[in-house]
């Protein structure tokens, strides 16, 4: 009888490395991940140190391969936070921490560059200037950490270090490329002309390799680290959410996904960019070739309810204990009617994603008063989630893309009240994926494609996307949350004002 062979992914995430192994039929077989955590050494600082991840990779890679032999493992691919920064000096290692994706310290660059290159960057990506994307990053250490800059070799991105740890080579792909805003996508290149515009040099921006392509193999010394057979194909990998598109199924026509995990995403496939809603929602190329996708961000996902639960118990770290009294507390939950009884939460805790954009923005409960339960509270967070949510929606659907099918996934989905709630607010059914950790499940779809494991990405993620439970609209709590969601979007911009004069003024 012959031996059953897999593909491995490897999801390099903000919070945690989780590794799968992936059958031939798109099942996963195993699994591990290993946690850690980001450092804020000033208010709106976000840092990690890139070695973090590769130790982690290391650990969790070790544990998969205690079910599944190494020689097994036809290929591993990748999945990484996007548009983090990491620069690394001639001898490999990194000069500096890694600035995150929600670290805000760029603020001054990113203005600096929609006052004079908004134009520009408009034409090259269809995006607006961000502080979530990469460039004012690198303009921030161009200006506070020159000789950083000046020792740096080449600029990667989270998966492509651990790549690089892998293999000894240095690339990226056009998806991690793309979140850079030195790319441009037409033309598929990094942009010359801008960098030097910039004054940034472009021996610093590595070789671009398709996502699903055989970048290198596993070098003897990372072989004796992870435990990965030496010569292991290595397939170059992808940016979380173009990984998350291939294993949320939002690479199919009409198919959107919204993945609620620490931060909530909202991804559908897009036949071309249109810049009308540039500054709403962002525009990434795709894993698969030729292609795009559109993303609307919620910075405050299962943040909310984890900092709500903290600020309301006194704990400053979480347990097992507490996921198990949040899962208690979602039961209470069942009973409490659309609004939460007056009580309005917008869920800015790191500011505004889609549609506003707005660092300036705050959270903020509205209806506070004696006697409300720690259930409620948490209720009225979830919906403030689910309204921020629908506001996503409703910008795709303005820009054309109506959405025929929705799939839901992250960890917040194993939360029933919230996916029934985000049913309602949204008006739609919403179809919950089986395999909710949708990132790795798209690297190891692209190692698959990479050795041809599998015949396609298309044909992969056909087998490895399924969705078990529907939760239906129920008409009449749908038609509450309508009216309750108009009352939000009343009151965001009283308050958006409020905070925009405490800031400027």
């Amino acid at each position: 009888m012959s031996e059953t062979h897999f593909v491995m992914g490897i999801d390099v995430g903000t919070t945690a490395v989780k590794v799968a192994a992936m059958s031939e039929q798109g099942d996963i077989a195993a699994s591990s991940s290993v946690t850690y955590g980001a450092v804020s050494p000033k208010p709106g600082w976000v840092e990690q140190d890139p070695d973090v991840w590769w130790h982690a990779t290391v650990e969790a890679v070790r544990a998969c391969l205690q079910s599944i032999p190494a020689r097994r493992i036809e290929a591993v691919s990748f999945s990484g936070h996007m548009s983090a920064t990491v620069l690394i000096g001639n001898d490999g290692a990194p000069v500096m921490p890694s600035i995150l994706i929600a670290d805000a310290r760029s603020s001054e660059e990113t203005n600096w560059l929609r006052r004079t290159m908004m134009p520009r960057l408009l034409e090259m990506t269809g995006n607006e200037p961000l502080d979530a994307f990469s460039l004012p990053k690198i303009l921030w250490i161009k200006r506070h950490l020159p000789d950083a800059l000046k020792r740096a070799s080449a600029l990667l991105f989270p998966k492509d270090y651990i790549r690089f740890r892998l293999t000894g080579t240095v690339g990226t792909d056009p998806t991690d490329a793309g979140n850079s805003q030195m790319y441009h996508f037409a033309k598929k290149r990094w942009e010359d002309d801008v960098l030097a515009d910039l004054g940034l040099d472009r021996r610093l921006l590595p070789p671009l390799h398709p996502s699903d392509a055989v970048f290198g193999r596993v070098s003897r010394p990372a072989a004796a680290l992870t435990g990965l057979a030496e010569g292991t194909p290595v397939v170059t990998g992808a940016a979380d959410m173009a990984c998350s598109q291939l294993g949320t199924g939002a690479f199919a026509e009409g198919t959107m996904a919204i993945t609620l995990s620490t931060s909530a995403q909202v991804v559908m496939s897009v036949p071309e960019i249109r810049t009308r809603s540039a500054g709403k929602i962002t525009f990434h190329p795709s894993a698969i070739p030729d292609a795009f996708y559109a993303m609307g961000s919620v910075f405050t996902g299962g943040l909310g309810v984890e900092w709500g639960y903290k600020l309301l118990t006194g704990k400053e770290k979480l347990g097992s204990e507490d996921f198990a009294e949040i899962n208690r507390l979602s039961r209470q939950m069942a009973d409490i009617p659309p609004g939460s009884r007056g009580l309005v939460f917008l869920p800015f805790l790191t500011g505004s994603g889609t549609p506003h954009f707005d660092a300036r923005d705050k959270a903020s409960w509205l209806g506070l008063s004696t006697g409300q339960s720690t259930a409620l509270l948490l209720h009225s967070v979830m919906e403030g989630v689910a309204y921020n949510i629908r506001e996503n929606v409703d910008v795709f659907e303005h820009d054309g893309h109506a959405a025929k099918r929705i799939h839901l996934g992250g960890g917040g989905s194993r939360n029933p009240v919230w996916c029934r709630m985000i049913s309602n607010v949204l008006g739609r059914d919403v179809r919950l994926l089986t395999v909710r950790d949708a990132s790795v499940v798209g690297a190891a779809i692209l190692a698959g494609a990479g050795v041809r494991f599998f015949p396609s990405l298309e044909e992969a993620a056909g087998r490895a996307v399924k969705t078990g439970e529907t939760y239906a609209c129920d008409g009449e709590q749908s038609a509450k949350y309508n009216r309750l969601y108009q009352q939000y979007r009343k009151v965001y911009p009283c308050l958006n004002a409020f905070y925009r004069e405490s800031v400027d003024g």
